[in-house]
């Protein structure tokens, strides 16, 4: 027998308390593993432009600009080349970091057909990724020119340390949203699953439905206070006055 939504509906009614203590549970140890076990990563991010070159014809622009848009290629290279990592290393003793853990930390990407070059850096530390970030732009801005002879490379958008941006990696309130979502729905998904599965007979419709024959009589849940109610109400019923002679 096919159910209808109104069964679910009363089936998860039903079943409420579980859901509540499965969701609450799982809330509870994301809460604790959040605050406990998972360190907040931060990203900075800043954009250097490439410019055209400067001395050329106006015929030329479209050649000039195509010309930039195959620099950036090596400009990435050269941003993570030893030449320029080694020289922030040295710079900025602050970061205690060395050359490969630098270069790993570094993400130097650009958007097809466009002149900007964006660097971003994580870090546990916010203030310390903008400034990683900074580094490594200066110096390559004031490295180029000895490089490869041009100087078509400007600072669009530094990182600004007093930033204060929310983690990369998720922050506590995120990731308790996420948990009471997942948890949520794989409660009432499990329930319902356990429902498909089952057998059971759980109402007259349905045993008239599977077993093809009439209700003759039903016997409701009987609980525990409904016993104990009972009981009190036969001894009061019942019970007459009796008195004892000696």
């Amino acid at each position: 027998m096919e159910k209808t939504i109104l069964d679910y509906i009363n089936l998860i009614k039903k079943k409420l308390w579980l859901i509540v203590a499965f969701v609450l549970v799982s809330c509870l140890t994301t809460f604790y593993a959040s605050k406990n076990f998972v360190t907040p990563v931060y990203s900075a991010s800043g954009q250097l432009l490439v410019n055209n070159i400067a001395n050329v014809p106006e015929s030329n622009n479209l050649n000039n600009l195509n010309f930039s848009l195959n620099l950036i290629e090596s400009y990435k290279e050269i941003m993570l080349s030893p030449t320029i990592l080694k020289s922030v290393v040295a710079e900025h003793p602050e970061f205690k970091l060395t050359e490969e853990q630098l270069a790993g930390r570094l993400q130097i990407k650009t958007s097809e057909k466009s002149q900007v070059i964006n660097v971003s850096v994580q870090d546990t530390n916010y203030a310390n990724a903008a400034n990683i970030v900074n580094a490594v732009s200066q110096e390559f801005i004031r490295t180029l020119p000895s490089l490869m002879m041009l100087d078509n490379v400007t600072l669009l958008t530094p990182a600004d340390p007093a930033d204060a941006p929310a983690p990369v990696n998720g922050g506590v309130a995120m990731n308790l949203i996420i948990s009471f979502v997942v948890s949520l729905m794989a409660a009432v998904g499990l329930i319902l699953l356990m429902e498909t599965l089952s057998g059971a007979l759980r109402s007259e419709r349905e045993a008239v439905h599977d077993l093809g024959l009439p209700v003759i009589a039903s016997i409701p849940v009987i609980r525990k206070r409904d016993l104990g109610k009972a009981a009190n109400a036969n001894a009061r019923v019942g019970e007459g006055a009796y008195a004892t002679a000696e």
